[in-house]
């Protein structure tokens, strides 16, 4: 009697057993879903690229994961992607760091007016530097990868800007940091996300902005400008990162973990690509619209170099309050940035 009892409790736990499995790998398989957000316009070149990358996890994880993309700030606004990627409102994000000055104390240095020489070192600069001193400030966030755009330059609407004193008074779209950077240029700064601009310059609330070449094309207010001023030693990048929830991170399997790794680096120089071509096309929209394009002369950009020379002490001595290294961060960004000047 006591063995035939055993053999039933075998009975009764292999059955189990059998429900058991099929339900442990459903689990296993289910599908991962991740929210990607994108503020940029569907037309910008911006929005198709990390759209790509989504499509591409899909295929390289055999359908394991599946991406939700939401261009044009259709789940989050521009100015609170990274807070919303931080809250899980949305599991990937892309934020122009100038956005939310402060936040991100230690890496704004790459925002100012270093005078960047071409259109793919912002974006290569940007990734190197977040290798060398991995800021606590990005603690928050599973980083996935850093751009940049092209040289940040002037453009105006009525008046041509052939010296520096051609600035005095003018109203001058800006953002973060640069703000500072129009000010001691002799312009008055009128604060103010990329996709205002176009209203802002049609109502006359702002005369001008610096920016890149590919804004006046990919937000559609090249129509409104007529001259290009290319103060490449004072140009200026704006600096993306492109971030992952942290819980949602630490959620993934290992083997998704190490794909999205991977494809990291490849997407670094996938969007140098697209800032360099769509800088490039810029150029060429506005040349075409008949834009007066003006280069400084070397004296006259040594001009606005000196104007812009307090921002650098005015960084590092915050950076030290702060016991960050913004010296060595100053540096290291100078450093890199020569091998690539003419």
């Amino acid at each position: 009697m006591k063995g035939l009892t055993i053999v039933k409790v075998l009975v009764v736990a292999l059955f189990l057993s059998i429900l058991v499995i099929p339900i442990q790998g459903h689990a296993q398989d289910k599908v991962i879903t991740l929210k990607v957000a994108n503020w940029f316009p569907v037309a910008h070149k911006q929005t198709p690229l990390l759209e790509s990358w989504g499509k591409d996890l899909e295929k390289r994880t055999n359908g394991k994961v599946k991406v939700n993309y939401y261009p044009a700030g259709t789940l989050v606004p521009a100015p609170q992607s990274y807070d919303a990627v931080t809250k899980g409102i949305s599991d990937v994000g892309n934020h122009v760091l100038g956005y939310t000055v402060g936040r991100f104390p230690l890496t704004e240095v790459l925002d100012l007016p270093l005078g960047y020489p071409n259109n793919t070192v912002p974006t290569k600069l940007a990734n190197a530097f977040y290798a060398k001193f991995k800021p606590k400030e990005f603690d928050d966030v599973k980083v996935l990868w850093f751009h940049a755009q092209a040289p940040g330059i002037v453009h105006t609407k009525t008046k041509a800007i052939n010296k520096l004193e051609d600035l005095k008074g003018m109203k001058m779209r800006t953002y973060g940091s640069n703000a500072k950077l129009m000010s001691l240029l002799g312009g008055t700064p009128v604060a103010m996300p990329m996709t205002d601009v176009y209203d802002a310059l049609s109502r006359g609330v702002a005369e001008g902005l610096m920016c890149a070449y590919e804004a006046t094309e990919g937000f559609r207010f090249g129509d409104q400008l007529k001259f290009t001023t290319e103060n490449y030693a004072t140009s200026y990048s704006a600096v993306f990162a492109i971030v992952m929830n942290k819980d949602k991170w630490n959620s993934l399997p290992p083997d998704i973990q190490k794909i999205i790794d991977t494809m990291s680096p490849e997407y670094i120089e996938k969007y140098a690509a697209m800032w360099d071509d769509i800088e490039k096309s810029g150029k060429a929209y506005l040349v075409k619209r008949g834009n007066k394009i003006i280069t400084l002369s070397k004296e006259e950009e040594a001009k606005w170099v000196e104007k812009a020379q307090p921002i650098f002490d005015e960084y590092v001595k915050k950076m030290k309050e702060k016991n960050l290294p913004g010296d060595e961060a100053l540096k290291f960004a100078r450093d890199y940035l020569k091998p690539y000047r003419k």
